[in-house]
């Protein structure tokens, strides 16, 4: 896979960012503000900083866990799949690059104070130059975009600050909320695509350095400058300007200069908006150019989009045909209304950017290991997601035009182009429903490429890295294996879809250790046992094809469960349950050590076979002995109680350890088996039968794994897998 150079630091990704708002956001759009709402201008910035704030700070967390091209791309395809991914990648492209044309367009109105020159023409000119500085590469136009970025807000600030240090107050008619507040919820509507750009960095992340400390940083920190100016600037523009000059002034801030510093000061700052506007479009196509690239690599568009020019190691043919659109939307469309539409799809993907966090955080996808976390989840990004949903219900019609009119060019790419050359699922694919496994028997299993798993095992061991201990899993399913089966133990790492498998070769240092001791126990308990490392794209499907492929038996694995407060609509433990075909035993390590004493919780049902010899086996194993016992309800009568535990000795009957019988009553099956565990080393249970809609919270099964205080084992007898 090619790769990008990484070249920019966190000043200029703070440039970057600062120069995609920093434009027509607060050189235009101020005048057609106060036309909506009056001088309450500036709480409508800060209510639409507010707004992408939640937006910010789950971008950050997704671009510090996948730092690559292509930013919300790479992120919603991942997440969602490549149908999204097509159609967010095409909707952000397109929206960046119309964005970009209306910033080239947008100076007319200060370029009339120079001179007197064909504004389309003069557009066109400048889309063509930075279409070519692009090529050459970010690297060298870093720093001007700093210069750029210091001088303009300089300038702004020091006139904002000399504006309202000044003792005189405007004259004439004067009204905060002009039009209510559903004046000030459009006008804060109006002005939010003033901050869209503050996440186009992430779309360069692969050429930042250090981006898991450089993206987070610099897209906040640019969120906090830039709103500081955006509010104290039109807060200066209603104290020293009439609302009458202001409304619908398309150059406020050259009519704020003027009238307090005089025509020179104003020329000033009207240069300053030109070259700052200029910027923010290239900055556009920058960001912009980075979203075919990333497709490309993914087979959503025709590989020559991520072709990187030889010398300036820049994606050539993505950046000319973003300056080509450029070039087409600024000779023969009229930008203004379509960057309406253009920013409710931004809306959108806000939306769902802080979806996919909670979606990423709460499935446990082994390979989400952001380096920075967002504060206060999952509260921050469901207010971000209450706020965005409000904005875009409230911009009605103009929403659901932009939306369809960007899916649905992406929805026939994905069909006609994509979908023939992609076979990634996304997060949602991969822990819903698996068509593609449905119809998987041995026959197909055994096309596997690899020929490493060209036998059988009867017993599956997987380890996913976050084992407290390893030996003592392993162990567990030595406890189980039967004379010369063979036990197959396979290291399982989750890479993303992004990453290329052949990156995983080289064989760390602390797995060269493990698989060491892993023999070194193999050996001593004289059991045929192979380690093997696999490093995969879909965890869940790789455990899943092992069990098949090798014709397990038993299938062990790790898991904490789910925690109090987690929210997870399906985990992979609640996927592997309804797919697989082979009994899965779930262990927490609790650190106990020596098994002695072993409590096995029964459900007096046909599993109870199963959990009773698995119980067994372990006891003899580690010289234990078992107490069985059955959980009743305190109100029950005595009578019930003795016919349990009448049935409970039949059941146990042919057990070779020694062994007792309890009752366990109480006014809750958790509190109760817990408090119980404490005088026990092992606790065994039957995995529950269903999924209930409750359970995303927590299900008694994982209530119990969580909080025992020994060591704990489910058991998920076969019977219920896909094929049953």
């Amino acid at each position: 896979m090619k790769k990008l150079e990484r070249s920019l630091g966190l000043s200029s990704v703070i440039a970057i960012c600062i120069s995609s708002m920093l434009g027509s956001g607060i050189f235009v759009l101020p005048g057609l503000a106060f036309s909506i709402t009056g001088e309450s201008v500036w709480l409508s910035y800060l209510l639409a900083a507010i707004c992408v704030l939640p937006a910010a700070i789950s971008k950050s967390e997704l671009a510090t866990a996948m730092p690559s091209s292509g930013g919300t791309y790479i992120y919603l395809d991942r997440t969602f799949g490549p149908m999204a991914g097509t159609i967010a990648g095409l909707g952000l492209w397109i929206s960046l690059l119309l964005k970009s044309a209306f910033a080239l367009m947008g100076f007319g109105a200060y370029l009339n104070i120079l001179s007197n020159v064909n504004i389309k023409e003069v557009a066109l000119v400048l889309a063509i130059a930075i279409t070519f500085i692009n090529i050459f590469g970010v690297g060298k136009i870093s720093n001007f975009l700093i210069f750029i970025v210091i001088t303009a807000i300089s300038s702004l600030v020091l006139l904002d600050t000399l504006v309202i240090l000044n003792p005189l107050e405007v004259s004439g008619d004067t009204a905060f909320l002009q039009n209510g507040i559903e004046g000030l919820i459009k006008s804060t509507g109006l002005v939010f695509v003033s901050f869209a750009g503050v996440t186009k960095v992430a779309a360069i992340a692969e050429e930042i350095k250090k981006p898991e400390k450089n993206l987070p940083r610099g897209i906040l920190i640019s969120l906090l400058i830039v709103t500081i100016v955006y509010c104290t600037t039109t807060f200066a523009l209603s104290k020293y300007v009439e609302l009458s000059k202001l409304s619908g002034n398309l150059r406020p801030i050259y009519t704020m200069t003027k009238a307090y510093a005089g025509d020179y000061i104003g020329i000033a700052i009207s240069v300053i908006a030109i070259i700052t506007m200029t910027s923010m479009a290239n900055a556009g196509l920058l960001a912009a150019s980075r979203f075919p690239f990333a497709m490309s690599r993914d087979g959503l568009l025709p590989k020559s989009f991520g072709k990187l020019h030889i010398n300036f190691k820049t994606p050539i043919v993505s950046i000319i045909s973003s300056g080509i659109i450029i070039l087409f939307i600024i000779s023969f469309i009229d930008i203004t209304k379509i960057a309406k539409l253009a920013s409710a799809f931004i809306l959108a993907i806000y939306l769902f950017e802080n979806i996919a966090v909670i979606i990423l955080r709460e499935t446990r996808v082994h390979w989400y290991r952001p380096t920075y976390k967002s504060i206060l989840y999952p509260f921050t990004q469901m207010i971000g997601i209450t706020l965005t949903s409000f904005l875009l219900l409230k911009m009605g019609s103009v929403a659901i035009v932009g939306l369809l009119g960007i899916s649905i060019p992406g929805l026939i790419i994905y069909f006609s182009y994509a979908r023939k050359r992609v076979d990634r699922k996304g997060v949602i694919g991969i822990h819903g429903k698996r068509k593609d496994l449905t119809k998987q028997r041995d026959d197909e299993i055994n096309k596997m490429e690899s020929a490493t798993f060209n036998r059988d095992a009867q017993i599956v061991i997987t380890l996913l890295g976050k084992e407290r201990s390893p030996e003592m899993l392993v162990e567990m399913g030595v406890a189980l294996s039967e004379n010369d089966d063979l036990i197959e133990v396979a290291h399982l790492t989750e890479a993303p879809e992004q990453s290329d498998l052949s990156d995983f070769i080289e064989e760390p240092p602390e797995l060269k250790s493990l698989r060491r001791r892993v023999i070194a126990m193999a050996i001593e308990k004289g059991k045929p046992l192979t380690f093997d490392p696999v490093v995969t794209h879909d965890i869940s499907k790789t455990i899943f094809e092992l069990s098949q492929r090798m014709h397990s038996k038993w299938l062990f694995m790790e898991w904490s469960g789910k925690s109090r407060g987690t929210i997870t609509l399906h985990s992979p433990i609640t996927w592997l349950k309804a797919h697989l075909e082979c009994h899965l035993v779930i262990f927490k390590d609790k650190g106990v050590r020596y098994i002695r004493k072993i409590l096995v919780v029964l459900n007096l049902d046909h599993n109870d076979e199963i959990i009773i010899s698995t119980a067994e086996a372990l006891a003899v194993t580690n010289k234990a002995e078992i107490a069985f016992a059955y959980f009743v309800n305190k109100n029950e009568a005595i009578e019930r109680c003795q016919s349990i535990e009448h049935e409970l000795e039949i059941r146990t009957n042919d057990v070779r350890v020694r062994k007792s019988i309890i009752i366990l009553t109480g006014k809750n099956s958790v509190s109760t088996i817990v408090q119980n565990s404490a005088e026990f080393d092992l606790l065994i249970i039957g995995s529950e039968k269903n999924y209930r809609w409750h359970d995303i919270f927590s299900s008694v099964e994982d209530q119990i794994i969580d909080q025992a205080t020994c060591s704990v084992i489910s058991i998920h007898p076969s019977g219920k897998g896909i094929n049953k």
